[in-house]
């Protein structure tokens, strides 16, 4: 009987240290964690990033096909740093493209658009110089602003899967 006493006695003072370094190490995680709070926060569950304006940012690296159904339309004044989105009209499945610019790491490119129908869905972004398309979606009227991390030439897209022709206007300054 004493023999057993003492195997409990210590089974339990093991079961104690065990627990003890358990509870320090899942602090110790759980205090790992919060230096990343914020970023996560920041991502959405399908892998956009929630901006400031509410709308969510996704990221598309470009394919093979990258140019598959692109219509270059838009026209450009380099002198003022805008672009005009005059009368786009965009079949289902397709996307319309600006002319290239110039635009510079640290910047921004400011696009305000105007969709219609207005209940239809479109893609409406930006195409960096390494080919990367970063966009937010919406209908109606769609405003962003995206933030360069490059320097070099983009574009300004716009790309309807809704189902049926859109038509966008509006302007985009860079």
């Amino acid at each position: 009987m004493r023999i057993t006493k003492q195997i409990k006695k210590k089974s339990m003072a093991l079961l104690t240290v065990v627990c003890l370094l358990a509870g320090s190490m899942s602090v110790l995680a759980a205090s790992d964690d919060t230096d990343n709070n914020e970023e996560i926060s920041a991502q959405s569950a399908d892998g956009g990033v929630l901006c400031d304006d509410g709308y969510i940012e996704y990221t598309e690296y470009p394919s093979a096909d990258n140019d598959d159904d692109i219509i270059y339309i838009g026209t450009i004044d380099n002198t003022k740093g805008s672009g005009t989105i005059s009368n786009w009209s965009i079949a289902s499945g397709s996307s319309a493209t600006s002319s290239i610019f110039n635009a510079s790491s640290g910047g921004t490119i400011s696009i305000a658009v105007n969709v219609s129908p207005i209940n239809k869905t479109v893609r409406v972004g930006i195409v960096q110089p390494n080919g990367v398309k970063r966009y937010v979606e919406g209908s109606g009227s769609v405003g962003h602003d995206f933030s360069l991390t490059q320097t070099g030439k983009y574009r300004v897209y716009i790309a309807n899967d809704s189902g049926t022709s859109v038509t966008a206007n509006g302007s985009y300054v860079y």
